[in-house]
């Protein structure tokens, strides 16, 4: 036993006893403590060891226990060897080594380990730790959202809930993660937590919570899925949401919000009926104040905001109109309520805390804490059988009764791929209903990126904009009639994949993350269980988003994209929007997408239902699907049916069947037109269709303007297109369109052929090597051009190329040079190169590498003690101020001045060699940037000298860089003599070290 006196930190002793109990081993340890292990069900197994020894197997409400009976416990087995205790369990044995006492679980079918504790567990009165053994390709995910991560190998994260919104923001922790060995472990605990996935040890995870008991839920699963689907009959499935959640929606504060006149030069301007007027706290300069009916100025007014969103024909689906007001006019809420219901949008109620809900309010948004208590109350007093329930944050147990939405700082373009990895983290960690702010919650006025930001967005699960908690404007029209006119057609897109999502939806409850990485759908490729290519993602099975993320741009303003993956070497990929066809498995690059057009791409062999049973198929080999379809009003619980169609290519014949829909079709609903639009590469040759095993004829039309007449029809279409982009682009997509009249569905099973289909045949042929072209000879990577993140190759001759680095095949490259970008900082990259000209290739040239620059936070001083002689804000404390992440802020409750300066002193936990100091002020504004400083340091923490005296600053957000080359220092002293406006602030202050 290794023991720390003064902490009284302790490894667990050796195993010296155990005895099968009730529903439960016990378990007994060399150094006094007792231990009780649950077999719950196949895989589903719980440890827990309470040093007070009263073992209340109910000590959170967080776990659904009820649900077990002991039938899996007693099928167990146990057998003592020399030196280990097995309990054998299904597939799984779980063997407990004597000496020392660690646990590893065995799978019986593969052979090897899913799991193995490399020391014992590490107890004291302020927390338990465990350590378990890594495998060199073993991936880490859970946690909660954790925003800007999902992919934790080599990275650590904390367990506890912080009020930083950006990158590095914990915003849901979830006690939870889970291996890609096959297990998970879920800790029974809302204490706070850090989680080290190898960071601080290489090959060893370690996993710390504050709670003195230890409480692990232990899941065993073959996939992701399996182990999510564990996880959630522990915690409760995820919430089936509304029909209606799926669409657009607006929150805003019309209680408090002022308004002062403008003019439409001024940046943050709004256009509020025929003039122009920005947020103003002033009173005195107020010209006019929001309200929910129009009590002050109904152009203000949260009834205008409806009205002005049917003006300009968007489709509005749900509302909130008193965010962060926490508002008594109860009254006044229930006559807005009146007035959005009869308008068809759905109206919400902000609130903290449990209370009662205003009259007709259908749905909230509130803190985790009240959650569950709002969905019951919903569900009983508004009689709702699908309420939805909004939160800010939340942790594990909270998919069962809330989605998660957030906001952060707009205009960022690196806040998109921030919010791509946190939403797939969450949905990773259990809450796959989660939604991030169009444009954020503050900042913005960048057009380029609101309109990019609405584009992505439109493909994940909740799209709605935070408005009124910034300077800009936050709605689908806030900028000029180009920008609003293509965030109304990806709406329009949008609802054409309502079904999608509700599928996805209902698809979630069993496993399946709405948003995931590609992994989960190409797990055979290593490079997606990392976070090489985590700014694209997976929406479901069919669709993959690679959304644009930087403003590089051609002469013509059309965005330039580099590294966009399309995994699966035997899968095709379709371009949305245009049709063209990409071989899997390859890297493009040199792409170009107008403001117009996402990167979105659909995998074939997909099946969409396009709504109100239009299918949209895109055929290869053999596939199928199940269509989820939510008619069901708010408070009916009839309307959930499923429609379940397969499509097969054989010879170049498709078959196509749809059969009955089943389950919970409205009487009044039953009898449906159907309609399939198939795309297909020409013209076929025949065309079958059988109704309930008869053939029934069916016409062929040559015009669109005919078909479209017809009730039943064949239509061979040679201008498909997407008709919300229309305006954009020229149709030229061939698809075979085919109308059938009105039948009953519950009882019709409809079966189509389609002779000489032809679809992609050309598209994943393999390159030919030809002789003729000689292989590279000096491909070379230019040394003065690698930094951590980007190289540049160069070749002798302008040619096309294809380059292939680490085993993945990156194409689309031409020219004679061509610099990689998003690379990993301190990587070594494999790499070869050869020519192409059409489908022909040369032979390879030689291997060759090239290895990644350490990144600047690698030389970052972490853990420096930070304290100053001001008062910091609440929300904004001061060890904001040296956490290394640039989405938090410190700010200070009052401006220094020169009788009272400001003084910061940093102790670093050693005397440090530094190479600068970089202060990164606020970005969102010029508020609370120092002006005047000076600078002292420290060698012995105790005697200070002068190193820069009379520093003036600009109030920009430009970060402030000190040199400060062959300093040694313990401690670093600002003293700030002035700031702009009425506080201090800083995002960070970063210290170097110098380079070894």
């Amino acid at each position: 036993m290794i023991q720390n006196t003064q902490t009284n930190k302790h490894q667990l002793g050796a195993l010296t006893g155990a005895s099968k109990c009730e529903n439960y081993y016990e378990l007994h340890f060399a150094t006094g403590e007792i231990a009780h292990f649950y077999i719950l069900a196949n895989g589903i197994f719980r440890l827990l060891l309470d040093p007070t020894q009263e073992f209340n197997e109910n000590r959170t409400e967080l776990i659904q226990l009820a649900q077990f009976d002991h039938s899996a416990f007693e099928r167990s087995q146990v057998r003592a060897t020399n030196d280990s205790l097995i309990i054998h369990s299904g597939k799984y044995q779980i063997i407990w080594a004597q000496n020392p006492a660690v646990i590893s679980i065995f799978d019986e079918t593969l052979h090897h380990n899913r799991m193995h504790q490399s020391l014992p567990l590490e107890l004291s009165n302020d927390g338990t730790t465990e350590f378990l053994a890594e495998n060199k390709n073993e991936f880490f995910y859970g946690g909660g959202l954790q925003n800007g991560y999902f992919s934790h190998k080599g990275h650590r994260i904390v367990i506890k809930h912080d009020q930083i919104t950006g990158k590095g923001g914990v915003i849901m922790p979830v006690s939870f993660f889970w291996s890609n060995a096959g297990y998970g472990e879920l800790r029974n605990t809302s204490q706070p937590g850090i989680y080290d996935f190898g960071k601080s040890t290489p090959g060893t995870t370690i996993l710390t919570h504050q709670d003195k008991i230890f409480d692990c839920f232990y899941l065993l699963g073959s996939n992701p899925q399996e182990i999510l689907q564990l996880y959630y009959t522990l915690t409760g499935k995820p919430v089936m949401l509304p029909k209606y959640a799926f669409g657009l929606g607006h929150i805003g504060d019309f209680c408090t919000t002022l308004w002062q006149p403008s003019k439409a030069q001024e940046r943050n301007a709004c256009k509020i009926g025929n003039n122009y007027y920005i947020r103003t706290k002033d009173q005195d300069a107020a010209s006019g104040k929001a309200s929910l009916n129009g009590e002050e100025n109904y152009q203000f007014s949260a009834r205008a905001m409806i009205d002005q969103y049917h003006a300009q024909h968007f489709p509005l689906s749900w509302f909130i109109p008193n965010y962060a007001v926490q508002t008594n006019n109860i009254h006044a809420l229930e006559f807005f309520n009146d007035y959005a219901l009869n308008q068809d949008v759905q109206p919400g109620f902000w609130h903290q805390g449990e209370t009662e809900l205003p009259a007709k309010t259908a749905f909230t948004f509130t803190n985790a804490q009240s959650a569950n208590h709002d969905a019951k109350q919903l569900q009983g007093e508004s009689h709702l059988t699908q309420p939805m329930v909004l939160a800010g944050s939340g942790s594990a147990g909270m998919q069962k009764s809330a989605a998660l939405i957030f906001g952060d700082i707009g205009g960022n373009w690196n806040n998109i791929t921030t919010q791509i990895a946190g939403m797939l983290g969450a949905n990773l960690s259990g809450q796959p209903l989660v939604g991030a702010a169009i444009d954020g919650l503050q900042g913005g006025g960048n057009a380029q990126i609101n309109v990019r930001d609405f584009e992505w967005k439109s493909f994940t699960p909740l799209l709605f904009y935070f408005d009124d908690q910034g300077d800009f404007c936050k709605n689908p029209f806030a900028y000029n009639k180009k920008i609003t006119e293509i965030n109304l057609a990806y709406l329009k897109l949008r609802q054409h994949l309502t079904n999608y999502l509700c599928t996805l939806n209902k698809q979630a409850q069993d496993g399946e993350p709405i948003m995931r990485p590609l992994f989960s759908d190409f797990p055979d490729e290593k490079a997606n269980y990392t976070s090489q290519f985590g700014n694209e993602f997976m929406l479901g099975h069919n669709i993959l988003v690679a959304p644009i993320t930087n403003g590089r741009e051609d002469e013509q303003g059309n965005s330039r994209k580099d590294n966009l993956y399309l995994p699966g070497k035997k899968s095709m990929w379709i371009d949305l929007f245009t049709g063209k066809k990409y071989a899997g498995g390859k890297v493009y690059n040199n792409l170009l997408f107008p403001l117009w057009h996402l990167p979105v791409f659909v995998k074939s062999g997909s099946i969409f239902d396009w709504g109100k049973r239009n299918f949209l198929l895109y055929p290869q080999e053999q596939s199928e699907t199940v269509i989820y379809n939510n008619t069901a009003s708010a408070n009916s619980e009839n309307g959930a049916s499923f429609t379940r169609i397969s499509s097969q290519v054989k010879n170049e014949q498709l078959r196509v069947t749809i059969e009955p829909v089943a389950e919970g079709v409205p009487d009044a609903l039953k009898e449906q037109p159907t309609e399939l639009t198939i795309m297909c590469d020409s013209y076929p040759d025949r065309v079958t269709i059988k109704i309930n095993d008869q053939i029934v004829p069916v016409q062929e039309y040559g015009s669109i303007d005919a078909f479209n007449h017809a009730h039943e029809g064949i239509f061979y279409n040679v201008n498909y297109g997407l008709d919300e982009f229309r305006q954009y682009q020229k149709n030229k997509q061939s698809a075979l369109q085919i109308k059938l009249a009105k039948r009953d569905i519950t009882t019709t099973k409809i079966e189509i052929s389609v002779h000489n289909m032809q679809y992609g045949k050309n598209v994943l042929v393999h390159e030919i090597t030809s002789g003729v072209l000689p292989s590279p000879k000096l491909p070379a990577v230019d040394s003065s051009k690698i930094s951590a993140h980007s190289f540049e190759l160069a070749w002798p001759h302008n040619s096309a190329v294809q380059i292939e680095i680490n085993n993945l095949l990156y194409v689309g490259i031409t020219g004679k040079n061509f610099a990689f970008h998003e690379l990993t900082p301190n990587t070594r990259y494999i790499i070869r190169m050869r020519y192409v000209i059409g489908n022909k290739v040369s032979e390879w040239s030689d291997l060759f590498g090239v290895i990644t620059k350490h990144a600047a936070k690698d030389y970052a001083i972490e853990n420096i003690k930070v304290d100053c002689n001001y008062a910091s804000k609440e929300n904004h404390p001061l060890s904001y101020l040296t956490d290394l992440k640039l989405a938090s802020e410190w700010q200070t409750e009052q401006s220094p001045s020169p009788e009272q300066p400001l003084e910061l002193t940093f102790t670093f936990k050693k005397v440090e060699k530094l190479s600068r100091m970089v202060y990164v002020p606020r970005n969102i504004d010029h508020k609370g940037a120092p002006l005047d400083l000076a600078i002292a340091v420290s060698s012995d923490g105790v005697n200070f000298t002068t190193y820069a005296d009379n520093l003036h600053w600009k109030p920009d957000t430009k970060n402030k860089v000190v040199g400060m080359r062959d300093v040694r220092a313990q401690k670093v002293r600002l003293t700030i003599y002035q700031s702009s406006q009425e506080m201090l602030a800083a995002r960070e202050v970063i210290f170097f070290r110098a380079k070894r």
